[in-house]
């Protein structure tokens, strides 16, 4: 080498063999002449006008359903103000029919509900400690018997057991 430098490069060959294919077909004219190519641009324009006028028409119905859509806007706002005066006017028929007076016997009737609820707290405690005394008598009876299992109650129905004898 005398002083020359020669750059090297390794590439892919067959993108480059397919070019000069091509370069060799138009140097010989074998694409057919300048009729192919004429009719192939005609063909492009005529699907180019084509979907332009499909374009055009999609966009004039467009136009026509959005001309639509104030109308049905102002026709739906009426609509919901409707609806909603009717639902004020219907929470105040209810409020003003329900009276003291009408919630009355539904009242007396939980009054007397837990005047009930009372008397049963009431008795389930005294019987609670009718059953603490017998079981007391029983323990001074017999007192090799097994401890009898006793009920845990809640903390503030417990009672505090007396001191074994």
């Amino acid at each position: 080498m005398t002083g020359d430098s020669y750059e090297y490069e390794l590439i892919p060959m067959s993108p480059i063999r397919r070019l000069e294919k091509r370069l060799d077909k138009v140097e010989e004219g074998s694409y057919g002449g300048s009729k192919d190519i004429f009719r192939d641009v005609i063909d492009i324009v005529r699907m180019n006008q084509q979907l332009v006028d499909e374009l055009a028409k999609s966009n004039d119905a467009l136009r026509i359903e959005l001309s639509k859509l104030p109308g049905k806007l102002e026709e739906l706002i009426m609509e919901m103000r409707q609806v909603i005066t009717f639902i004020k006017s219907s929470g105040e028929d209810d409020a003003s029919a329900v009276t003291k007076e009408a919630m009355q016997p539904v009242v007396d009737k939980l009054t007397e509900l837990v005047q009930e609820n009372k008397k049963m707290t009431e008795r389930n405690d005294s019987l609670l400690q009718v059953l603490d005394e017998v079981n007391r008598r029983t323990k001074r009876i017999t007192p090799t018997s097994a401890p009898t299992p006793t009920r845990l109650l809640p903390p503030q129905q417990r009672r505090p057991m007396p001191p074994r004898v």
